[in-house]
Formats: structure tokens, C-alpha cells, sequence
């Protein structure tokens, strides 16, 4: 049974979506871009109503995407879960997550990859660490794999971290700054190892 549009007002709290109003009754709200091609006077069947509702949920779905990648890259997996923690259907996500990475607005081996670049830079931690923070975001360890390849090793990192103490701590004595270099280096889960050879060096440059 066809029903016919009589009327096609902006929704009055966001000018980007239009209420469709079928036999004089509100029918459904719907974007403008889903909607540019609805007037007054069309007749839409059940299946064609149908098929304009899911494509709007479906560009709403994206644009939401969208916004929440543009603040910083997301991983495939967080574009995911942001999109049905919102409510959308696990089917409409994969699809617009699959265009999205099609388009490479998502992609986990330029995400690992500057992941590592810009902390190893800004927030110096082990590769461990570097690890751990991207398994919690899903990227396979085959991309993580491939993106530490490129990272600094351990023994640099642990110095770039150390550095940053240097001057904070510049009034505490040698043996104290020794205790409190270890506890900070073993938060960000470098070895032993490293540790103690970091701290030898940092004692140095401290004392020149």
C-alpha cells in the first residue's frame, strides 16, 4: 500500500534532516542527503520507505564515523565499538567500517605505526608497553609486529624517558634519584636489564 508525501519540514534542532510527513501523519525523519530527492506529492511504498530508513541510519551511522575519527586516527576496532555502544546493528557497522577502511580513513598498520612514532617522541614507555596499548585496541600482532620494527629500541627509550627527569628531580641525592628513575622506568615495563643500564648513564649526566 503506497502512501503519498504532504509535507517536508526541516527538523527544527538540526537543519541537516527533514521530517517526512505520509498522509498528513509524521512518517520518519531522514538526512538530506537520503532525502534530496523527496517532494510533496510522491507516493512510497512500504519497501521504499523501508529502504530510505535503513539508508539513513546507515549514512548516519558513517557520519557519526566520521566525526569520531576526526578528532584523532581510531583503530578499526574503536571506529567499531563507538558505532554499537551508539546502537547501530553489528551489520551496519561492519559495513561502514569495511567502506571506511576501503577509503583508508581506518587503517591499524598507519595507526600501530604512529602510535609508536609519536610516543616514543612525546611519552617514551617500552616496546612492551607499546604492545600491550595496541592489543588493547585489537591491531593484530602481525601489524604490531611489523610497526615496532621502526621503533626505537629499548635502551633508547628508556634514556628519552629518563631525560625527562633529569631536571625534575635534579635536587634530589644520587641514590634517591636511582630508587624513584627505577620506579618510574618499571611502570612503563622495561626490563631490568635496561633499566640499570639506563640509570648508570642518566647518573652521568646529571654529575657533568
Amino acid at each position: 500500500m503506497e502512501k503519498t508525501i504532504t509535507d517536508i519540514e526541516t527538523q527544527k534542532n538540526n537543519p541537516n534532516r527533514l521530517n517526512i510527513y505520509l498522509d498528513d501523519v509524521f512518517g520518519f525523519g531522514v538526512s538530506r542527503f537520503v532525502g534530496a530527492w523527496l517532494q510533496t506529492g510522491n507516493k512510497l511504498s512500504e519497501s521504499e520507505i523501508e529502504q530510505l530508513v535503513t539508508r539513513d541510519a546507515r549514512e548516519k551511522a558513517f557520519q557519526k564515523a566520521l566525526h569520531y575519527i576526526g578528532y584523532h586516527p581510531r583503530s578499526e576496532y574503536e571506529v567499531r565499538k563507538k558505532l554499537i555502544d551508539q546502537g547501530f546493528s553489528d551489520e551496519l557497522t561492519m559495513d561502514v567500517v569495511s567502506e571506511l577502511c576501503e577509503k583508508n580513513y581506518i587503517n591499524d598498520r598507519q595507526f600501530a605505526e604512529d602510535w609508536i612514532v609519536t610516543r616514543s617522541q612525546s611519552k617514551p614507555r617500552s616496546q612492551r608497553m607499546f604492545t600491550y596499548e595496541l592489543r588493547k585496541k585489537q591491531i593484530e600482532d602481525a601489524i604490531i609486529m611489523r610497526a615496532l620494527e621502526q621503533a626505537p629500541l629499548d635502551e633508547e627509550l628508556a634514556l628519552r624517558l629518563g631525560k625527562k627527569y633529569i631536571r625534575r628531580y635534579a635536587h634530589l641525592e644520587d641514590a634517591v634519584f636511582e630508587k624513584k628513575m627505577k620506579g618510574v622506568l618499571a611502570r612503563k615495563a622495561f626490563p631490568f636489564s635496561v633499566i640499570n643500564k639506563a640509570i648508570i648513564q642518566l647518573i652521568k649526566m646529571r654529575n657533568t
